[in-house]
């Protein structure tokens, strides 16, 4: 007893041993048995039938020889379609002559009527619910061994009394092992169904947040556009109203573009030539541009600590753009006004520009929505800001850390490789 379990988890093993493996090695989204990767898994599956056959075992009696290799075969006809049945036959097939012996030729019949009839079945099993797929594996199982069952009993003439209750046991067991088999299979595809379609509902929720921030974004300078146009159709105003008037349509269209700009860096990043950049330096030009802003909200910046050698490979229009919508964030969320503390430190692997406030702070999911589109603390915020400054991060190999507790502050890093480890390498 203890010998046919052994085979029997061996058998089991070699049969479900395909499965994981291409379930480790596929890449996710794409795991379609025997679609995506065919020939792989045609091989996988080859390879699970010899072994079986190579390392069978017996079953109740001695005078009984037993493997699983129906089980691959079955499945792999079911999910493969004809061109896999074929091949999986004529490995089975050769493998069955070398391993020569009594029942060799019904063996080879047995295996030649699956792969030719299982196929058939493929376009019903593709369609019915897992309950009926299951039903149906079971069935075709149950229905090869029968024909074992009977032509041993005609060609070398076992009493079927004899014979029976050894048979219905192997029945069961394989009948047992091609269902869970079955039953992972589809669990693997629900599961990649699952997986994909989520994809989708994500890029479907993406463009849905993009499409409401540019409609609200885009409405007020172009209601305020229109306005104008409309005053200045009905009334009549001086020349130097006019050039008001103009100058605000100007100001209102140059925002409009800004914020199409904003989101095409989002979507499609375009960047200029990178380039070793001496972080401390850029900290600085960022933070002249950006003072009368603080002083405005009665906010002190005070640089921590700076290391002004150590250099990191980006765009420095773009790091500006980052490193000023950070600033700004750090700014605006300290409205009675306190301390914006700045560093840039460095380590031989890595550079980090640090951003910390003593303002509003945010909930830790809070922090994880951070960067999504159309997500803002601020009540007229959309998040584009940081939508745009985690896009441009991301493409010139950074990436943005933050740290916050909600009442206390938020610490922002953006962390780049070090270019002169980078260079040594």
């Amino acid at each position: 007893m203890e010998a046919m379990m052994t085979g029997m988890i061996n058998n089991i093993f070699f049969i479900i041993f395909p499965i994981i493996v291409y379930q480790m090695l596929a890449t996710a989204g794409q795991r379609n048995f025997f679609v995506s990767h065919r020939v792989t898994m045609t091989v996988l599956f080859s390879i699970s039938i010899i072994l079986c056959m190579l390392f069978p075992y017996q079953f109740l009696t001695d005078q009984y020889i037993f493997d699983l290799r129906q089980v691959p075969m079955i499945v792999g006809a079911l999910y493969g379609g004809p061109i896999v049945s074929a091949m999986l036959f004529l490995v089975s097939s050769i493998g069955r002559i070398f391993i020569g012996g009594d029942g060799m030729y019904i063996a080879i019949l047995n295996q030649f009527i699956i792969a030719a009839g299982v196929p058939f079945l493929r376009p019903l099993y593709m369609r019915i619910n897992r309950l009926r797929k299951i039903a149906l594996v079971f069935c075709i199982s149950i229905a090869s061994l029968l024909f074992n069952m009977f032509a041993g009993a005609f060609f070398f003439g076992d009493p079927l009394d004899d014979i029976i209750g050894i048979w219905v046991m192997l029945m069961i067991n394989q009948g047992t092992i091609i269902v869970l088999t079955a039953l992972l299979i589809e669990h693997m595809q629900r599961q990649e169904y699952m997986y994909n379609s989520l994809l989708k509902h994500e890029k479907m929720e993406t463009v849905s947040h993009f499409a409401a921030a540019v409609s609200h974004e885009l409405r007020n300078p172009l209601q305020s556009i229109k306005g104008f146009i409309q005053l200045m159709k009905e009334y009549e105003y001086s020349r130097e109203k006019q050039v008001e008037f103009h100058d605000l349509i100007l100001r209102e269209i140059n925002a409009a573009e800004d914020l199409i700009d904003d989101y095409l860096v989002y979507a499609k990043p375009t960047y200029g030539q990178l380039e070793p950049t001496a972080a401390a330096s850029e900290v600085r030009h960022v933070l002249k541009i950006m003072a009368p802003y603080a002083t405005g909200k009665d906010v002190e910046v005070h640089f921590a600590e700076m290391d002004e050698t150590v250099e990191i490979l980006v765009d420095r229009h773009k790091f500006q753009q980052a490193l000023v919508n950070i600033i700004r964030n750090g700014i605006e969320a300290m409205p009675d006004g306190g301390t914006l503390s700045i560093s840039v430190k460095s380590s031989p692997a890595k550079v980090w520009v640090e951003v910390t406030d003593k303002g509003v702070g945010m909930t830790k999911e809070e922090v994880q929505r951070l960067g999504e589109p159309y997500f803002s603390n601020k009540i007229k915020g959309t998040g584009l800001g940081l939508m745009v400054t985690y896009s441009i991060v991301s493409q010139m190999n950074g990436q943005v850390l933050v740290d916050s507790e909600k009442g206390k502050g938020t610490e922002f890093t953006l962390e780049f490789p070090n270019f002169a480890n980078s260079e040594n390498e």
